[in-house]
């Protein structure tokens, strides 16, 4: 199929359309610009003309199985689709869709089965990043199931256990292989934690691995066929203890200098891989970036939360780059990582109010403000992503502090967080 057989676009998404900031906006005018159709059928939040100019939509129920998705997207006649969905349940699925559509010769842009599998499993994970030569976190799988239940088959698996993680050293994390969100994370400071967690483990099979102490940073790449783009590194706050929800921190995407230049390496690495496993569309690393060097916790593949952070950084699209790969299109930028151009900011904000947000859109080059983050069904505050153009750092400061003195969103500490990030001495080497 070329892509003048592909009429019209249907696009999977999982999570609220308003998370993607004017990315999925940007791409449906895109597409229409073309002269195509696209619908996007999604299962969470809402989605109108605002959401989705020039397209059409369909809710699909929360749980709507891949059976049920392909039966929608037949409905409408779509020629080609393209997962925008996330979580890694979500992405599994649209996999599934991926290899039921082939069927019917409907291309799909979504990660396939066996990358799905594969990356979505952590400690599978583990042995792919070490046979690309990539850093991670030693560790071992643990049975959870046999810990919990098979003390009289089996007494020496806990023995196992714990010299193993003598082996690895403490401190240590447990996770569990499948899932997101930070499911099935606990920390294990210490020998008598250890043995807290031996004595009440959960069913299931679990990585536990050292935790690594250093600064948590996130990374996208997409592509196929062997031409990836490498989005600019995000960092996303400290790690090293006791798990914290990400969001909280201040997130950024911001010059680094010598940081940045030791990551090249690492996304020469992460492109092999991507060609090694056929990924297609997208996938995103969490890391740990500690003493010089950047260890791999685990791959998604599928694009994240931090999406939008990567792309406010870039100007590359992510969306609209998987609309590229799907219409025989796509072709990778040159360079090991796409450029920086501009600072990209994430930072948690309070009492959002219609007033602030008209306000904020006004002042400073608002992304996407969130009003209430819900992760797993627990409602948490809100978020604003800013971008602020390099030589602009001064202006920016004084009018989110402005906004601050006159809305009451943000934290004294978020305040000297962003004061400190944009006057480094890294923020003045862009100039």
């Amino acid at each position: 199929m070329t892509a003048s057989d592909i009429k019209r676009i249907a696009y999977i998404r999982s999570i609220p359309i308003s998370r993607a900031g004017p990315y999925i906006p940007a791409l449906a005018r895109a597409v229409a610009d073309t002269g195509r159709e696209a619908r996007i059928f999604y299962t969470d939040g809402d989605c109108g003309a605002e959401d989705f100019p020039g397209g059409s939509w369909e809710k699909l129920p929360e749980d709507a199985t891949p059976d049920q998705i392909v039966e929608r997207i037949r409905a409408w006649g779509a020629d080609g689709v393209v997962s925008l969905s996330f979580p890694d349940e979500a992405g599994l699925r649209d996999a599934v869709v991926k290899a039921r559509l082939a069927r019917y010769g409907i291309p799909m842009v979504s990660n396939g089965i066996e990358p799905s599998r594969l990356l979505g499993d952590k400690w599978e994970t583990k042995k792919i990043l070490l046979d690309h030569g990539l850093d991670t976190p030693p560790g071992i799988l643990v049975d959870g199931t046999l810990l919990k239940n098979g003390a009289s088959d089996v007494p020496a698996y806990a023995e196992v256990i714990r010299l193993k993680a003598e082996e690895i050293g403490y401190p240590l994390l447990t996770k569990a292989v499948w899932g997101s969100s930070g499911s099935g994370i606990r920390f294990i400071r210490d020998r008598s934690d250890l043995e807290a967690y031996l004595a009440s483990p959960e069913e299931g099979n679990f990585v536990l691995e050292r935790c690594i102490t250093g600064e948590l940073c996130t990374v996208e790449l997409v592509g196929a066929d062997g031409e990836y783009a490498v989005q600019p590194l995000c960092f996303t706050g400290p790690t090293g203890g006791e798990p914290t929800f990400a969001f909280w921190e201040l997130r950024s995407s911001a010059p680094r200098g010598a940081d940045d230049a030791a990551f090249l390496p690492v996304a020469q690495k992460l492109k092999k891989l991507c060609t090694t496993l056929g990924v297609t569309g997208v996938i995103n690393l969490d890391i740990i970036y500690s003493g010089g060097s950047y260890h791999v916790l685990e791959i998604n593949p599928r694009v994240s939360g931090a999406t939008a952070l990567g792309v406010a950084a870039s100007d590359l699209n992510t969306y609209l780059a998987m609309t590229e790969i799907l219409l025989g299109q796509w072709q990778a930028p040159a360079g090991p990582v796409l450029p920086r151009r501009r600072w990209s900011l994430e930072f948690p904000v309070n009492n959002v109010t219609d007033a602030f947000v008209q306000e904020a859109e006004r002042v400073v080059d608002v992304v996407q403000i969130t009003p209430t983050l819900v992760v797993d069904g627990r409602e948490y505050g809100g978020l604003m992503i800013c971008s602020c153009e390099y030589g602009a750092e001064d202006d920016f400061l004084q009018r989110i502090t402005t906004l601050d003195a006159t809305h009451q969103v943000l934290s004294p500490d978020m305040l000297a967080q962003l004061k400190d990030l944009l006057t480094s001495p890294a923020a003045q080497a862009v100039h």
